[in-house]
């Protein structure tokens, strides 16, 4: 493979880990009124359109992911699913 072809499909690749985050983040915001009943107060992880953990602790939600999915942990959408309203200053 030429350094050309090399760069290609690590560009491709990025892409496609970028695009399947994308397409579970959207999963995620779809389903949110939904998630708010089963998982209020906690971090919910999504995979291929799947809720794959969750927990209400980040940090350990965050550190079986890298350890049971290394290979697609970029490719996960975390989201913190509260019934609160947060408001955000801009």
């Amino acid at each position: 493979m030429s350094c050309s072809e090399s760069g290609d499909y690590k560009m491709e690749h990025a892409v496609a880990v970028l695009s399947s985050y994308e397409e579970n983040a959207k999963w995620l915001s779809k389903h949110h009124e939904k998630l708010k009943k089963k998982f209020n107060n906690e971090w919910v992880a999504v995979l291929d359109k799947a809720i794959i953990d969750h927990d209400p602790n980040l940090n350990k939600l965050v550190k079986r992911l890298r350890e049971k999915h290394p290979r697609a942990y970029s490719q996960i959408a975390v989201e913190y699913i509260t019934t609160k309203e947060i408001e955000l200053i801009l």
